[in-house]
C-alpha cells in the first residue's frame, strides 16, 4: 500500500454527476409535487400544459448544471504533513472540512438502490465523539473505497507512522476468518417471531392519520360516514367480530414486520479476518460497517422463548460515540446462531483473561411494589371512566371480570420480570440481565467505564438504597434499588477503569 496515496486532489467518479441530478430532482419533486397534482386535477388549459412543459425542461436544464458545477468543486485529498483527511464542497459558498486522524472513529460504506444501479459507493467517515459532523462521498467506486477506507483506519491505528505494507501482509490480514450469512428464510422467521406491537402501532397511525385527512378535506360528506359507522357499531359489539378483526390486525402486523425485516437485513453478511468483522446488510440502504474490539462499548443479546427456540438471537453493539449520536452509533445484528454468538464475543474480548471473580445482585423488593403499583394506573384509568362517564357501556359484573384478569395478569407478569433481574460483577465484566418474554443480556468491559452515577431517592432512603449507573461512550447501564453492599464494587469497577493502559475508543 502506498500511503502517499490520495495526497492529490481527488474528485468523485463521473456517475456522481447522474447520482447528484437525479437526488436533485427527487428533492424538487417531493417540494412541488402538491402543486403538480393540483394542475393535473384542475384540468389545466393547453397553453398551461405547454408553459408548465417548457418550465420543467428549463428546471432540468438548471438542475443538470448544477449537479455538474457541484461535481466538480466537490474534492478531496490526504494531507499527510497535517495529518488529515480534507474534504471541500459548495458552489455558492465553500465549505472545507478537515478532519485529523486522530478524530476518525469509523470508516463505512453505504449504497441506496440508485447508487447499486449505477455501480458506486457512499464512503462515510464517522467523527463521533467530537464536535464534527460525519463525511460522506457519495459517489465513489468499491476499489477507491475499500483503499481509502483502509488508509485512513491504519494512519489513525498507528498514528500516521509511515510505513511500507507488504503486499502478503495485506492479505493476511484481509483473509476471511470466517463467513455468516442470513438465508431468506431466517430473515423469515424473525420477521415472524419478533415484536408485533411496532406493526400493530404504525396501523393505527396509518388509519388515524386517513380518519384526519378524510375529516379535514372531506367535511361535507362526513354525514354518510357517521351514519356508516353508526350501523357497524352494533356489528362490532360482537366478541366473534372482534376476535376476527383482531387476527387480521394481527396478520397486517406481521406483514408490515416481515416486509421491515427484509428491508434493514436483506443481504446480512458477517465476515471476520485477523484485525476486524465486517457487518454488511440492507435492502434500500446498503450499509457496510466495519467493528472493531477497541470500539465496542456495550453488547447486547436479545431473544425470547420463540427466537430461542428457532437459535436466534439479536446482537446489539453500541460503538463509542458522542452523546448526540448513541442512536446511530448501535448496530442491530438479528438472526445469529448462538456458535455465531459466541464467535462475535470470541473476537470482540479477544483481550480479555479470565475472570477472578463472580458476585451477583438482585433489585431489592421495594422495586417490585413500585412496578405494580405503576401497573395498576390503566386499570384505575379505566374505573374512572367508566363510574363517571357512560363511554364505557358494560354492566358491573363485566367490570369487575376484567379489572380482575388485568390485575392478576399485571402482578404475575411483574413477580416473574423481577425475578429475572440481575447485576453480575466480575473481575472484568459488568453484566445486566433483564426481561421476561424480550430476554437481555448486556455486556461491558470495566476498563471502558467513563464514570459512575451512585443517587439515592428520598423514598429509598428508609431501605437504603441506591440507583446505580455506569457511564460509558457508548451508553449507559443501569441497576435500580440495590443495598449499599454494591458500593465496594463500584469502587472497584473505578479502580479499574482508572489503571488501565489498553486503548478504549
Amino acid at each position: 500500500m502506498n500511503p502517499k496515496a490520495y495526497s492529490t486532489v481527488q474528485r468523485q467518479t463521473i456517475a456522481g454527476v447522474v447520482l447528484i441530478f437525479l437526488s436533485s430532482l427527487y428533492k424538487l419533486f417531493r417540494i412541488f409535487w402538491a402543486l403538480g397534482a393540483y394542475l393535473l386535477l384542475s384540468g389545466p388549459s393547453k397553453s398551461t400544459l405547454v408553459f408548465t412543459a417548457l418550465g420543467l425542461l428549463v428546471l432540468g436544464v438548471l438542475t443538470l448544471l448544477y449537479s455538474y458545477l457541484y461535481y466538480r468543486k466537490f474534492i478531496f485529498y490526504i494531507d499527510y504533513e497535517r495529518e488529515e483527511f480534507v474534504l471541500e464542497e459548495g458552489i455558492f459558498s465553500s465549505e472545507n472540512t478537515a478532519i485529523p486522524f486522530d478524530k476518525i472513529q469509523q470508516v463505512y460504506f453505504k449504497r441506496s438502490i440508485l447508487q447499486r444501479v449505477i455501480n458506486v459507493y457512499s464512503l462515510v467517515i464517522d467523527t463521533a465523539g467530537s464536535n464534527q459532523k460525519e463525511v460522506e462521498i457519495k459517489a465513489i467506486s468499491e476499489k477507491d473505497a475499500n483503499k481509502l477506507s483502509e488508509i485512513l483506519l491504519k494512519a489513525k491505528a498507528e498514528k500516521t507512522e509511515e510505513k511500507q505494507f507488504e503486499e502478503e501482509t495485506v492479505e493476511a490480514v484481509n483473509e476471511k476468518l470466517w463467513i455468516h450469512k442470513v438465508s431468506m428464510l431466517t430473515l423469515l422467521k424473525i420477521g415472524i417471531s419478533t415484536n408485533y406491537l411496532r406493526g400493530l402501532s404504525l396501523i393505527f397511525v396509518f388509519v388515524t392519520s386517513i380518519y384526519n385527512r378524510i375529516n379535514t378535506y372531506f367535511q361535507d360528506r362526513m354525514d354518510d360516514v357517521e351514519v356508516y359507522f353508526t350501523q357497524f357499531s352494533g356489528v362490532l359489539q360482537s366478541i366473534g367480530m372482534l376476535a376476527m378483526l383482531f387476527v387480521l390486525l394481527l396478520l397486517l402486523s406481521i406483514s408490515i414486520t416481515i416486509i421491515e425485516v427484509f428491508i434493514k437485513y436483506y443481504g446480512l453478511t458477517i465476515h471476520q479476518n485477523k484485525d476486524k468483522m465486517e457487518v454488511e446488510m440492507g435492502l434500500k440502504t446498503n450499509t457496510k460497517v466495519s467493528l472493531q474490539p477497541r470500539r465496542l462499548q456495550l453488547m447486547r443479546i436479545k431473544t425470547n422463548p420463540v427466537q430461542k427456540r428457532l437459535n436466534l438471537y439479536e446482537a446489539q453493539i453500541s460503538l463509542s460515540s458522542s452523546e448526540d449520536e448513541l442512536q446511530k452509533n448501535k448496530i442491530k445484528i438479528p438472526g445469529l446462531g448462538k456458535d455465531i454468538v459466541k464467535k462475535i464475543k470470541s473476537f470482540l474480548y479477544s483481550e480479555t483473561s479470565e475472570d477472578s471473580f463472580s458476585s451477583t445482585f438482585r433489585p431489592d423488593r421495594l422495586l417490585l411494589f413500585r412496578k405494580i403499583a405503576l401497573a395498576m394506573l390503566p386499570v384505575l384509568v379505566f374505573l374512572a371512566i367508566w363510574y363517571f362517564t357512560a363511554f364505557i357501556p358494560f354492566q358491573i359484573w363485566a367490570v369487575l371480570v376484567l379489572a380482575g384478569l388485568y390485575i392478576i395478569a399485571a402482578v404475575s407478569l411483574q413477580i416473574l420480570a423481577f425475578r429475572k433481574r440481575k447485576l453480575i460483577v466480575t473481575g472484568e465484566f459488568l453484566q445486566k440481565k433483564k426481561g421476561l418474554w424480550n430476554m437481555t443480556e448486556e455486556t461491558l468491559e470495566l476498563f471502558k467505564i467513563q464514570s459512575t452515577s451512585v443517587k439515592q431517592p428520598i423514598w429509598y432512603r428508609r431501605r437504603d438504597l441506591v440507583n446505580v449507573v455506569f457511564h460509558t461512550a457508548g451508553g449507559d447501564l443501569r441497576f435500580y434499588a440495590l443495598t449499599k453492599d454494591i458500593l465496594p464494587y463500584v469502587n472497584y469497577v473505578l479502580y479499574k477503569a482508572e489503571v488501565t493502559s489498553r486503548n478504549w475508543m
